[in-house]
């Protein structure tokens, strides 16, 4: 457990330190102790990174929904669309061959 806490805390300061919030030396020391963490915290950082820049961009920001606008059905559409009954042939209508 305290393994996930460090790499979880190494990844937090790998987003905070991509995401400009620490000069420049800084950010690049952080992003090498982090790598040093090895995968767990790479992946969490990784993932981390992405979900950071969709809240920038807005994806979970809730917006109201739209209004559904009801479209008029075309006439041909309000038509059954049930197959013709087709007619058995008459017996005395059938030609022999």
């Amino acid at each position: 457990m305290l393994k996930l806490f460090v790499h979880g805390l190494g990844a937090w300061f790998a987003i905070e330190a991509a995401s400009g919030r620490y000069p420049r030396p800084i950010a690049v020391g952080l992003t090498m102790l982090v790598s040093r963490l090895g995968a767990p915290a790479t992946l969490l950082a990784v993932a981390g990174y992405g979900l950071e820049r969709l809240r920038e961009a807005g994806a979970f920001e809730s917006r109201p929904a739209r209004p559904r606008q009801r479209r008029p059905v075309p006439a041909i559409a309000r038509r059954s669309r049930a197959r013709p009954v087709r007619r058995a042939r008459d017996s005395s209508q059938q030609t022999k061959a």
